[in-house]
C-alpha cells in the first residue's frame, strides 16, 4: 500500500494528472474485484455448507423411509390375514351351514383387531416449520414428501374409521350376543343374521381400502427413495 501511495504522489508531483486518474481508477477497480471475489468465495462456501446439510437431510429421510416401508409391509400382512379370515366367515355365514358355527365363533375375537400404522402424517409441515425446506434443491423430492404426507393422513383417517366400526358396531353386537367367558353365542342364529353379515361387510370394505392405500404408500416411498439415491449419487 505504501508503494501505491508513493506512485500516486510521484504522478501528481510530475503533473501527469491523466495518468494519475487512470491509475486511481485501476486501483479502485482492483479493490472492487477483491470485494466481489470475497463475496463470491463466501457464497460458494455457504452453498457448500448448505449442500452438506441437504445431503444429511436426504440421508436421514432415506432411513425414515426404510422404516416406513418395513412398517407398511407388516400392516399389509396383518390386515391381509384378517381380511382373508373375514371373507371366509362372510361366505360361511351366507351359506347358512350350521356345521360351521365353531368356525364363525372363532372369528369373533379377531373382529376386534385392526392394523394401525399410527404414524404422524405431518412430515412436510415439519420440514417447512423447521426451515429445512429451504435447503432442498430437488423439487421432485419436495413434491414426493408432500404427497407422502397426504398419504399418511389418509391412512390415519382410514384406521380411525376402522376403529370406529369396532367401537360402534362390533362391540355393541358382541356385548348383546356373545358370552365372552365361555366364548359362545346366546343364540347360534345370530351367526347367520344380517347384522353379523353387515359387520363383516363393513370390516371387509374398510380393510380392502386400507390394503390399497398401504400399497400406494409403499410405491410412493420407493419412488421418493430412488429420487434421493440419484441426488446423493450426483454429489459423489
Amino acid at each position: 500500500m505504501k508503494l501505491f501511495r508513493n506512485l500516486r504522489q510521484s504522478l501528481i508531483e510530475e503533473g501527469k494528472f491523466r495518468k494519475y486518474v487512470l491509475y486511481a481508477l485501476g486501483e479502485i477497480l482492483l479493490v472492487m474485484i477483491g470485494i466481489l471475489l470475497a463475496f463470491q468465495v463466501d457464497k460458494w462456501n455457504e452453498q457448500r455448507l448448505n449442500r452438506i446439510e441437504e445431503l444429511k437431510y436426504y440421508s436421514n429421510l432415506k432411513g425414515d423411509l426404510e422404516q416406513y416401508r418395513y412398517g407398511f409391509n407388516g400392516q399389509i400382512d396383518y390386515n391381509g390375514t384378517h381380511l382373508e379370515m373375514f371373507n371366509y366367515a362372510l361366505e360361511t355365514s351366507l351359506s347358512g351351514d350350521p356345521g360351521k358355527q365353531d368356525t364363525l365363533i372363532q372369528t369373533i375375537p379377531y373382529m376386534f383387531n385392526y392394523s394401525d400404522f399410527d404414524q404422524d402424517g405431518n412430515i412436510y409441515e415439519t420440514l417447512v416449520n423447521s426451515g429445512d425446506v429451504k435447503l432442498l434443491s430437488n423439487e421432485k423430492i419436495i413434491k414426493g414428501i408432500r404427497g407422502l404426507e397426504w398419504r399418511f393422513q389418509y391412512i390415519n383417517r382410514m384406521e380411525n374409521i376402522h376403529w370406529d366400526i369396532i367401537l360402534d358396531y362390533v362391540s355393541s353386537w358382541a356385548s348383546d350376543n356373545i358370552k365372552f367367558a365361555q366364548m359362545e353365542t346366546v343364540d347360534n342364529e345370530v351367526l347367520y343374521s344380517y347384522e353379523f353379515q353387515n359387520m363383516l361387510i363393513l370390516l371387509k370394505r374398510v380393510m380392502e381400502e386400507k390394503e390399497m392405500v398401504y400399497k400406494a404408500a409403499i410405491e410412493e416411498i420407493d419412488s421418493l427413495t430412488n429420487e434421493i439415491d440419484m441426488e446423493i449419487e450426483l454429489s459423489k
